[in-house]
C-alpha cells in the first residue's frame, strides 16, 4: 500500500469516527428526559408533552422533578391525578373551583398539562347555564380574574363599577342602603335585565299604563333618572302644542304613571276660583273643555267663542254696533258672565221719554239686535185698539205714536194730516167737520142713533124712532 494510499485510508477512518461520534451525541440528546429521570426511561411523547401549559411552567420555569408528580420507576408517566396539586398547592386546593349540579372540576379541569391543549377560559364553560347559574352575557368578554379569585379568600373582589364605566353617572344609587350599581344590574346579566327591575322598588298603579308608557327609560334616562319635563314627552307626542300660561309640563295635568283609563286632571284642582267643578262655570253646566281646547287654554277669539253656543245672539247683535261686542253687556269675564245691565246706562234719553207703561225697553226690543218687535208686540198690551180703519196702515203704530224720543211725534197728529178736507155729502155740512165726533182712531166710525142724536141732534131723537142708525137716510158718502 503507498503512502497516499495509507493517508486517504486513516483520513476516511477519522472522518468515519467522528460521523458515529456525532450521531450518538445526536442521540443521547433526543433521549435525554426531564431533570432525574434516567435517558432510557424517558418515553418517546415526551417531546409532544413537554410543549404543555402545564409542564412549560412546572418543568421548564419552576425545574420541578418529574418524580414529584410521576412515579417513573414503578409506574411510569401516566397521569397522576390530582394528589400531586394538593401536596404542593394546599391552600389553593381548600378554595378550588368546585363545580356542581354533576359537574365536578378538579385542578385539571383548568389547569392543562395534556399536549397541544390550551388553557380553558372561565367563558368556556361559562356562556352556557351550568346548573343553577345562569349563562354569563354581560362582562362575557372581560377577565374573570378582574372581580373573581378563584382559590382566593374572599373569590369575589368587589369593584367600582365607574373604574370602568366612568361616563356613567349613577345619581338613582345615591341613596341610603344603595348597592351602587348593583341596585338594578347583575353583573352577569344582560342589560336590559336591569329595567324590568324597576317595579321592585317603584311599585306601579294597578291597571295598564297609557300607551307607549309601559317602558321607564321611555321617559327617564337610565343613569340619572329624572325625566325631562316636556321635552321628553313632545319626543313621542310632537303634534301637541301645549300653551297653557306658564305651565308647561304635561305632568302638570297628566299623571305619567297613570292607568291608561285616567283622564287628566280636573281643571278646577288648579282653577277653583273659576268654578267649584269643571262643569260649574259660565252659569253651569258648561264642562270647561266646550271653550278651552285640551293643549291650547287661550282663546283667541271670543267673539267666535261665544257664537259656538249662541249663534242666534251674535248673529242679532253683529249689525248693531254697540251690541256687537258680548263684553259691552255681559262682563269681560267668560267664567262668570254678568246680567246685562239696564238699557238706560246706554239708552238715558230714550228710557227719559218713553209714555207711561213703556219703560222696560225689552217689551217692545230684542235684546241682541235692538231692532223693534213686530207689531203684533204692541197688541200684547194694547189689545183694545187692534182693528177699525188704521189697523192696516203702513208703519203700524209708530206712524201716529212714538213710544220714546227723540224721533216719531210726540202725540197723535190731526186726521187732515193723512185725510183729504173736502169729503162729500153731509162730511161737508157744519157741524161735521171734526173728525173725532163720529170716528173713533182705532174703530169703525160711530153712526148709530144714540151717536148722532146724543149730544148734536138732541131734536131728533124721536123721529123715526124705528130706524136703527141715521146713515139709512143720511149720507156721507155718494
Amino acid at each position: 500500500m503507498t503512502v497516499r494510499t495509507r493517508t486517504i485510508v486513516v483520513t476516511l477512518l477519522a472522518a468515519a469516527s467522528l460521523v458515529a461520534a456525532a450521531v450518538a451525541g445526536m442521540l443521547a440528546i433526543s433521549r435525554r428526559g426531564p431533570p432525574g429521570v434516567p435517558p432510557q426511561l424517558v418515553p418517546a411523547s415526551w417531546a409532544e408533552y413537554r410543549t404543555s401549559v402545564g409542564h412549560t411552567l412546572h418543568v421548564g420555569k419552576d425545574n420541578i422533578a418529574c418524580g414529584d408528580c410521576h412515579d417513573s420507576e414503578h409506574e411510569g408517566f401516566k397521569n397522576p391525578g390530582v394528589a400531586p396539586c394538593v401536596r404542593c398547592h394546599t391552600k389553593e386546593a381548600n378554595r378550588f373551583h368546585g363545580g356542581g349540579d354533576g359537574k365536578k372540576t378538579d385542578c385539571l379541569t383548568c389547569h392543562v398539562f395534556a399536549p397541544k391543549g390550551q388553557a380553558p377560559t372561565c367563558i368556556g364553560c361559562h356562556a352556557e347555564a351550568q346548573g343553577h347559574l345562569a349563562a354569563i352575557t354581560g362582562h362575557a368578554t372581560t377577565e374573570c380574574i378582574q372581580c373573581h379569585s378563584p382559590h382566593g379568600e374572599p373569590s369575589l373582589i368587589t369593584r367600582d363599577c365607574n373604574g370602568c364605566h366612568k361616563e356613567l353617572a349613577p345619581k338613582h344609587a345615591a341613596h341610603a342602603g344603595s348597592n351602587g350599581c348593583a341596585d338594578c344590574h347583575l353583573p352577569h346579566a344582560p342589560v336590559a335585565v336591569a329595567i324590568q327591575g324597576c317595579n321592585t322598588c317603584h311599585v306601579q298603579a294597578a291597571g295598564p299604563k297609557p300607551p307607549g308608557h309601559d317602558s321607564c327609560i321611555g321617559c327617564h334616562k337610565p343613569h340619572d333618572f329624572a325625566a325631562t319635563g316636556t321635552s321628553t314627552c313632545i319626543g313621542c307626542h310632537s303634534n301637541v302644542l301645549v300653551s297653557h300660561a306658564d305651565r308647561t309640563a304635561c305632568t302638570t295635568c297628566h299623571a305619567p304613571h297613570a292607568d291608561a283609563n285616567a283622564k287628566a286632571s280636573a281643571c278646577t284642582s288648579c282653577h277653583a276660583t273659576v268654578a267649584r267643578t269643571d262643569t260649574g262655570a259660565h252659569a253651569g253646566n258648561t264642562p270647561c273643555a266646550s271653550c278651552h281646547k285640551p293643549h291650547d287654554f287661550d282663546p283667541t277669539n271670543k267673539r267666535m267663542l261665544c257664537a259656538s253656543c249662541h249663534p242666534s245672539e251674535t248673529a242679532l247683535a253683529s249689525p248693531n254696533r254697540g251690541h256687537s261686542d258680548c263684553a259691552s253687556c255681559h262682563g269681560a269675564s267668560t267664567h262668570v258672565p254678568a246680567h246685562a245691565p239696564g238699557c238706560a246706562s246706554c239708552h238715558a234719553r230714550e228710557q227719559a221719554s218713553a209714555p207711561k207703561g213703556h219703560q222696560a225697553c225689552l217689551g217692545c226690543h230684542e235684546p241682541h239686535g235692538g231692532s223693534p218687535l213686530p207689531k203684533a208686540a204692541c197688541a200684547t198690551c194694547h189689545a183694545n185698539k187692534t182693528g177699525g180703519p188704521h189697523e192696516k196702515v203702513t208703519g203700524g203704530c209708530e206712524t201716529c205714536h212714538r213710544p220714546h224720543g227723540p224721533k216719531g211725534p210726540a202725540a197723535p197728529q190731526a186726521c187732515t194730516t193723512c185725510h183729504a178736507t173736502n169729503l162729500p155729502a153731509l162730511h161737508a155740512t157744519t157741524g161735521h167737520s171734526g173728525c173725532v165726533g163720529c170716528h173713533a182712531f182705532h174703530g169703525t166710525p160711530r153712526s148709530d142713533r144714540a151717536t148722532c142724536t146724543g149730544t148734536c141732534h138732541v131734536k131728533e131723537r124721536g123721529h123715526q124712532p124705528q130706524a136703527q142708525v141715521c146713515t139709512g137716510c143720511h149720507v156721507f158718502r155718494l
